[in-house]
């Protein structure tokens, strides 16, 4: 099972479209919440190109908990600017 793990790590680090390897190189700490090698991370990247961060559940009828994310402006770990408000803009969407 690690070396499951491991190969889907390697191919995490080689995709370069993903955004991961921009987000994850600020500090180790980051690098390792994102990568889920030992849990489901709660630190990713959205498909938007957004660094997200689930902070919360929501009930929904009928369903199991839904997350609730939150754009992630600053590393938690290092405390380096990861994205702006305008990147996380990009589609046009209001942020608070």
């Amino acid at each position: 099972m690690a070396d499951e793990i491991e190969e889907d790590v390697e191919v995490e680090d080689g995709d370069e479209d993903s955004g991961d390897d921009e987000f994850g190189s600020c500090c180790t700490e980051l690098k390792e919440a994102m990568s889920g090698a030992e849990f489901e991370p709660l630190i990713v990247v959205g498909e938007d190109g957004v660094l997200y961060m689930s902070v919360g559940l929501i009930d929904i009828e009928g369903e199991e908990p839904g997350m609730v994310d939150h754009p992630v402006f600053f590393c938690p770990f290092c405390g380096t600017e990861l994205q702006t408000k305008e990147d996380v803009r990009q589609d046009g969407d209001a942020m608070n």
